[in-house]
């Protein structure tokens, strides 16, 4: 569920600083001049002495994965609400501070990894068009220097929607599995989702923070519009072309408003459809989230 994310720890003396490095982190930080820097496993600490504070960053999921569970730094398998609790209290001891004390800042990813079978997930994910909310924004293709990419993202003001073929992205074979996840740009953004003025890890501990982001990504994905596949005929792929192609439906908004609920029709029955490849990322959307609550 949730995955990188960033946050700090205030009043943190020199003294705090050198018990993590002795008994946790075991190697020497490099010196910045202004601060000190180091990884634990995935982590980057950095801690600002003059400023009694240090910033955390990076993923919890790659985390808990290397440090507590010995697996190694990836994060493709599930990340449970009981996992995440055993990672904030691994926090509270070796920061020797409580949850409530580390405030969440800046970036804030969630999201869900879903088993897409036999399906390919860029298959799936290269059929995303656009979402539709107040206004209607694109979906863009992730650049890739060296390689073909497999992630789309569909960016907002304040936060992203990417959808990403996750095993790819780790560069590791195995299972099909898709990853739908939002990307809060800032802590304000953040409070919006969780519903609260002050965040921290705390609130991860929290089911109503869960049920907060699971909502928001039924209701992305649900304002997602998508192009149909062959096994849905000719007539409603061109109908779901219409209706979720951005500038074909700008080019021809006069034509197209007559039949406008035809073509939502088409579309939604598309992507409803339990014969539809579609229909396994929002069946997953529901089925894996109840999954990490229950382990």
């Amino acid at each position: 569920m949730f995955d990188s994310l960033s946050f700090q720890v205030e009043n943190f003396e020199r003294k705090d600083f050198n018990k993590l490095i002795s008994d946790f982190i075991q190697k020497s930080p490099l010196d910045k001049g202004d601060w000190y820097q180091t990884d634990w496993q995935n982590l980057r600490i950095n801690y600002f002495p003059n400023q009694k504070k240090i910033k955390i960053s990076n993923s919890l999921h790659k985390f808990y994965n290397s440090e507590i569970a010995g697996l190694g730094r990836f994060n493709h398998n599930d990340f449970t609400f009981e996992q995440v609790n055993e990672t904030i209290n691994y926090f509270e001891n070796a920061f020797n501070r409580s949850s409530k004390e580390m405030k969440l800042l800046g970036r804030f990813e969630y999201g869900l990894n879903i088993n897409t079978q036999s399906v390919k997930p860029f298959d799936i994910i290269d059929r995303y068009q656009s979402i539709v909310t107040t206004a209607t924004n694109s979906f863009n293709l992730m650049y890739r220097r060296f390689q073909k990419s497999t992630c789309k993202f569909c960016s907002f003001t304040h936060y992203t929607v990417k959808c990403y073929d996750k095993m790819k992205e780790m560069g590791v074979s195995g299972d099909n599995i898709l990853r739908f996840e939002i990307v809060n740009h800032s802590s304000v953004r953040t409070k919006q989702v969780f519903g609260k003025k002050d965040v921290s890890l705390e609130d991860l501990l929290d089911k109503s923070t869960w049920d907060n982001c699971h909502k928001y990504m039924i209701n992305s994905y649900d304002s997602i519009r998508m192009l149909g596949f062959p096994c849905d005929g000719v007539s409603n792929y061109t109908k779901s072309l219409c209706y979720s192609f951005a500038t074909l439906n700008k080019d021809y908004k006069r034509h197209l408003n007559k039949i406008i609920g035809e073509l939502k029709i088409a579309h939604d029955t598309i992507k409803n459809s339990s014969s539809n490849p579609h229909s396994m990322v929002r069946d997953g959307l529901i089925n894996n989230y109840q999954k990490l609550l229950l382990n």
